[in-house]
């Protein structure tokens, strides 16, 4: 056997062997599962909405934001508030969903 076919050999079986790995990962038995949400569309635009509107999106956005710390945190109270008020579930039925029943519980 020359050289070549030695070095030609030693690399096919490299490459084998890689690619023989490659495709044992790829098992669709051991990829996680996803499983639908919890959550409405509706709920989800209602959410959106209230991080808009309480200044937190702009915060998170803005050029300081790792550093203007009392401005995040009044966005994020008042993300909570907002978020813990009725006006949460009366934007979840604008939006065509249903009021979670946590927050219709908290009016």
């Amino acid at each position: 056997m020359s050289t070549k076919n030695i070095i030609a050999a030693v690399v096919f079986a490299s490459v084998a062997a890689v690619a023989g790995n490659a495709m044992a990962n790829d098992n669709p038995h051991l990829q996680p599962v996803n499983t639908p949400s919890q959550v409405s569309r509706a709920e989800v635009l209602a959410d959106l909405q209230i991080y808009r509107e309480s200044g937190l999106a702009a915060v998170e956005q803005s050029e300081s934001y790792g550093y203007d710390v009392a401005r995040r945190e009044q966005a994020q109270a008042k993300y909570t508030q907002l978020r813990q008020s009725p006006y949460y579930a009366t934007l979840v039925k604008r939006f065509g969903g249903q009021a979670p029943a946590t927050t219709v519980a908290r009016r």
